[in-house]
């Protein structure tokens, strides 16, 4: 388990889905943090001590077989609906009863918006960051030529996205290279391949109740326009929240905006009343 400084530790949670990763900081309403396809708990790194500090027990937890969560290694065993199962467990082992707010990264938000669907009040609410719910004709290109990749050649099939990636992000080489390497082949393949089929609908969504906000980068070339976000988000009746300078990782690049407008939104939804976007937003 990664080691960490103080007010976040690193933990392994049980439920009855199976062992998580986790990192954790804080205590009052639960948060439950998860990331994308190669992504992991540390992308919620900078977030975690922000979210502890304004009366949160923030919670950033790997999937079954991403970074040090154990996971099957048949592609088939990652399905969507149960990986929204995993995360329903860990959101009743980590809220003992209580409805979590749920935060996920990009593919994450599939995963999350799969769980909401199927268990409305175990969520509190929904907050996706960089990513629009549905996939895009690019998004399905990319992961499927990602699963691809890595049946043929393994892990070393995304080496090279990884190294592209890691020219913009120079100081994340090391944690890129670790997970890549430590993520299961089957996680891999299954993830990405799940997520080119079938998913819930954005009208289930919107009928579940659960509040929602839309965080993106206003500098994010993956996903969408911030026209695009807005136009989604007010079919949930707010606006979407758009971090300047900022790209697809919103909560690396501007953890302090990307906390505020969290918070902001946590704070509104327990006082039943819509929330004021973030300062530095749009």
């Amino acid at each position: 388990m990664t080691t960490l400084e103080s007010p976040v530790r690193s933990v392994v949670l049980e439920t009855d889905r199976g062992r998580f990763a986790a990192h954790r900081a804080g205590s009052g309403e639960p948060v439950v943090l998860v990331g994308g396809y190669l992504g992991s708990k540390e992308d919620f790194a900078p977030l975690l001590p922000l979210l502890a500090a304004a009366g949160y027990a923030a919670w950033a937890v790997d999937h079954h077989g991403q970074h040090e969560s154990p996971g099957p290694d048949d592609p088939s065993a990652y399905t969507l609906p149960g990986m929204a199962q995993d995360l329903l467990a860990v959101i009743g082992e980590v809220g003992e009863g209580e409805p979590a707010h749920v935060v996920a990264h990009c593919a994450g938000a599939a995963v999350a918006h799969a769980a909401v669907v199927a268990a409305p009040r175990v969520v509190r609410s929904f907050a996706p960051l960089g990513s629009l719910l549905s996939g895009s004709d690019k998004e399905t290109a990319f992961l499927t030529w990602c699963a691809d990749a890595v049946a043929t050649e393994g892990a070393a099939g995304l080496r090279g996205l990884i190294d592209h990636w890691a020219r913009a992000e120079p100081d994340r080489l090391d944690l890129m290279t670790t997970r890549l390497s430590t993520t299961r082949t089957g996680h891999l393949i299954g993830f990405p391949r799940l997520l080119c089929g079938p998913r819930a609908g954005v009208g289930e969504l919107a009928g579940s109740g659960v509040p929602l906000l839309f965080v993106h980068g206003m500098d994010d070339e993956f996903t969408g326009s911030h026209e695009e976000y807005q136009r989604l988000a007010r079919r949930f009746g707010r606006d979407a929240v758009g971090i300047d300078g900022a790209g697809h990782c919103v909560q690396l690049d501007r953890p302090q905006e990307t906390a505020e407008a969290l918070i902001r939104f946590w704070r509104a939804v327990s006082a039943d009343r819509r929330p004021v976007p973030a300062a530095g937003g749009r």
